[in-house]
């Protein structure tokens, strides 16, 4: 067979050639797109933002965050925003701090903007409409510690501060707050009388003095500043960092109430590091609080003279003088806590044990903003903080400092501690047993939501913001809104 050309007639073996080459050409394309079709296809899923105020939003985020919030909260790229209501119930009954609830908390369908909450109210596409419910402890009354004086060698500008966090333990409790000041001539005045204005807005009872002296015989001088301003009622002088947090008054009061208050006593806490007892002895050490009964006061007052001339400092110079001049011996509180650990303390604050009573280093050694942390309270009292509930969809929610998800979750009763601080000056694992023992080896793979803001809402709610961090592929945040049944 022939085909006609415009040059003549070609031969049909020749156009069949030509078709051949033309399938072939075809089908190589149509297989090189497909190769590149499904990456070009998943990426196309994935990548979709959206920017607002310098914030980029993936699409998988089905509602429109505040962006002046996300700003504040230091997110830039969000992946995805989840809110969650939570609603408490009060008991009086004892509770465990650590309770097991039938509710999942965060493997929940979000439903669209269509829907309302139990209260009417709307709810978008990154609101979770069912509330979940837990069960707490009753708070406790405010309690009255005007029997106890505490005392802080500072500077103003770190007292102004630590006034915001002392306003947890310290505001309207009719307690005592003394405080050695180094004096600063460019704003020594002015600070002073701002700090008094303050503390008073607080509820705090602020006493201020000007000390030449340097921070180490500034912080043994609060002895002697604490037995001159005793008064009727007083029979604790406690001496502190001014970044040691209590995280209950009413807990520290109790507390002390099983302490002989008219014997001499010396209590504290130890390091949680031996290496760090190796080095400053068997002593009350400073951050967790150094308490000394009015007794012991007295007796100190006596030998002031020859302890302030002892060459060691600080907390040393306190448990020296004690060991040396009186039969008193350091009576350990180990719910008082120095908190000598490094990097992340996470494990500590998620173990699920009675919390603390004293906190330290959680502005330097370790990150865990204690004031933010302890907002809860202002919902559902002291005894809510660091109170421990676990979903039945595997999350760990620990009040106030974090929501977490185990690679390999604990057993129902296991009571060890995660190790998750990085060992200081030589400490091996065993160094820590003496404090925070019986510890598991640290999870590398657990998910976790950190607080990173907390605030009191004019109608009464506590709103948190958990914040799981990914500088690669964009934050994600957990929103909870906690109110009264």
């Amino acid at each position: 067979m022939l085909f006609k050309g415009r040059e003549g007639p070609i031969p049909a073996s020749w156009a069949w050639k030509k078709m051949v080459r033309f399938v072939v050409a075809f089908i190589a394309i149509a297989g090189f797109a497909a190769l590149l079709w499904p990456s070009s296809a998943k990426h196309s899923i994935v990548a979709p933002m959206r920017t607002h105020s310098n914030v980029t939003i993936s699409s998988k985020v089905k509602c429109d965050p505040d962006t002046d919030m996300l700003l504040r909260l230091g997110v830039r790229k969000l992946a995805q925003y989840t809110r969650r209501e939570i609603v408490v119930d009060f008991t009086e009954d004892p509770l465990p701090i650590k309770q097991r609830i039938d509710q999942p908390l965060l493997d929940v369908k979000v439903r669209g903007s269509s829907h309302t909450n139990e209260l009417g109210e709307p709810q978008d596409g990154c609101t979770i409409p069912m509330p979940l419910a837990v069960v707490a402890p009753k708070p406790p009354k405010m309690a009255d510690a005007s029997h106890i004086d505490f005392g802080v060698a500072t500077s103003v500008s770190r007292l102004n501060e630590s006034l915001d966090q002392f306003a947890h333990w310290a505001g309207y409790t009719r307690t005592r707050v003394f405080a050695l000041i180094e004096p600063d001539e460019s704003k020594t005045k002015a600070g002073i009388a701002y700090l008094k204005a303050k503390a008073d807005y607080l509820g705090i009872n602020l006493f201020i003095t000007e000390s030449e002296d340097d921070y180490l015989h500034r912080y043994f001088a609060l002895v002697a500043l604490l037995e001159e301003n005793m008064r009727e009622q007083t029979r604790w002088g406690c001496i502190i960092d001014d970044d040691t947090f209590f995280l209950s008054m009413a807990a520290l009061v109790k507390a002390l109430g099983e302490y002989d208050h008219t014997q001499p006593m010396y209590i504290g806490g130890l390091s949680e590091g031996i290496p760090q007892i190796a080095v400053f002895g068997m002593i009350a050490f400073g951050g967790a609080g150094v308490f000394l009964s009015r007794p012991l006061l007295s007796d100190l007052a006596t030998v002031y003279d020859q302890c302030e001339q002892m060459t060691y400092t600080g907390d040393r110079r306190i448990a020296n003088c004690v060991y040396q001049y009186t039969t008193t011996r350091l009576t350990v509180d180990h719910r008082l806590r120095q908190l000598d650990l490094m990097e992340d303390a996470s494990g500590f604050f998620e173990s699920g044990r009675e919390p603390p009573l004293s906190v330290h280093h959680w502005k330097s050694w370790f990150h865990a903003d204690m004031p933010k942390l302890s907002v809860i309270s202002a919902l559902c009292g002291d005894t809510c903080l660091l109170r421990q509930w676990q979903s039945s969809d595997g999350w760990f929610l620990t009040n106030g400092f974090s929501v977490v998800q185990y690679s390999f979750p604990p057993e129902a009763n296991d009571v060890t501690m995660e190790m998750t601080w990085e060992p200081h000056n030589g400490a091996t694992e065993e160094s820590y047993l003496h404090e925070l023992g019986p510890l598991r080896r640290k999870d590398d793979e657990k998910i976790s939501y950190l607080l990173e803001d907390s605030v009191l809402e004019e109608n009464g709610r506590v709103t948190q913001w958990y914040i799981k961090r990914d500088k690669r592929d964009g934050d994600q945040i957990l929103e909870l809104s906690w109110r009264k049944r």
